[in-house]
């Protein structure tokens, strides 16, 4: 579960609200209220996944700037540049 839907399930157990209260008391669904919880969790974990990925990228190694290229390689190692 993602923050904001820890927090708004928190803030419901808190004043003893339940999704079906809520609902009544805001003049929607309460099938709308569960979705929007989920929503909340899913853009919580997207942005989760998000930051892992950043990490990941910015942990890659990457070679020095001096060190040849493939190209550079394959071509000295089938002779081409001799």
């Amino acid at each position: 579960m993602g923050k904001a839907g820890r927090v708004l399930k928190q803030v419901l157990e808190a004043y003893g609200i339940s999704q079906n209260k809520l609902a009544v008391t805001m003049g929607i669904n309460e099938q709308i209220v569960a979705l929007l919880q989920r929503a909340l969790d899913t853009e919580a974990q997207r942005q989760s996944q998000a930051k892992v990925l950043q990490d990941i990228h910015q942990a890659r190694w990457t070679p020095p700037a001096i060190a040849p290229d493939s190209v550079t390689l394959l071509r000295e190692i089938r002779g081409y540049d001799e």
